[in-house]
């Protein structure tokens, strides 16, 4: 078996992945002009040219693009293989929504750990949508309107929205099934923002409008959730990510009127044999939010 060398591969490969020499020596811990060399060599090896040089960056050529695909295959291959073998392997890589892991996750972790003590569980908790062919990722928590093509999922909750605020709030501002003129709405404006204070006041109010575009607006619904726990307005929520709120009475639902936005949240993985940890997480994740009183029965993982 004639291999080509190896290091060169996985330069190439970084470098076609990012577009860039320098990010790729810079993951790789070595100079842009030793990866430069390493491309080069694999060139010579194949006797293609891989990459276009531009004064913008680089760019894969036909040949480039045919030969990354299977190089990014094949490392990321070798790479499960070792985690296999390793003590990695008992580590668990969980990609969630910043809102997910803060307020619904985090407090219930202890119970995972508990059962399996060997296993580490890393949080990484971004609103980005994780690439499990890019980043060190098992399972991720995604809020979507339909399950993610090309991936293992399972519906944990169908996203409902409650009007929520402080008893004292709610008291003042809120009469006989309407919210009041007068009333602050806080509103929540992150990167898949929908006016969801328009959609609900559209279907919920009743006698004098309300102006849907007033109040406060926030880029995260953690700060609204914050906004209105401090008596400044009513926010729209969903229940579980606010349930020892309600568990306390620290705040209440202004209105039982839900605004159902068409989306869900979703654990997904990549189309492959989870190792026997991240099924584990998977299977717990699934149980805790059914256990919850909030989640989608088991059994329909896609």
């Amino acid at each position: 078996m004639k291999l080509p060398p190896l290091n060169a591969v996985r330069a190439f490969e970084a470098v076609a992945r990012h577009g860039s020499f320098r990010l790729a020596a810079e993951e790789l811990f070595v100079t842009p002009g030793a990866v430069s060399q390493q491309v080069r060599a694999l060139e010579d090896w194949l006797g293609t040219r891989l990459l276009d040089r531009r004064p913008s960056g680089v760019a894969t050529t036909e040949a480039g693009a045919q030969f990354q695909s299977v190089a990014s295959r094949s490392l990321r291959a070798l790479a499960q293989a070792a985690d296999r073998l390793q003590p990695g392997a008992r580590v668990v890589r969980v990609s969630s929504l910043v809102s997910i892991a803060a307020r619904w996750l985090l407090p219930r972790l202890d119970g995972f750990t508990r059962q399996h003590p060997r296993l580490q569980v890393q949080i990484d908790a971004n609103n980005a949508v994780a690439d499990f062919d890019r980043d060190a990722v098992d399972l991720a928590i995604r809020h979507a309107d339909h399950a993610p093509r090309g991936l293992g999922s399972h519906e944990l909750v169908v996203e409902a929205l409650y009007p929520v605020a402080t008893p004292a709030y709610a008291r003042k501002h809120v009469r006989r099934g309407r919210i009041l003129p007068g009333a602050r709405l806080l509103h929540e404006t992150g990167p898949s923002y929908d006016d969801y204070w328009a959609m609900w006041l559209a279907r919920h109010a009743a006698g004098e409008p309300l102006d849907a575009a007033g109040g406060l607006y926030f880029s995260h619904e953690m700060l609204a959730h914050g906004a209105a726990l401090a008596g400044q307005g009513i926010a729209l929520a969903n229940r579980f990510l606010i349930a020892d709120e309600l568990a306390r009475r620290e705040l209440v639902v202004a209105l039982d009127a839900p605004l159902a936005t068409g989306k869900r949240y979703y654990v997904v993985w990549p189309e492959r044999s989870l190792r026997e940890p991240v099924r584990l997480f998977r299977d717990w994740l699934v149980d805790e939010f059914g256990r919850s009183g909030v989640g989608t029965p088991a059994g329909r993982a896609t």
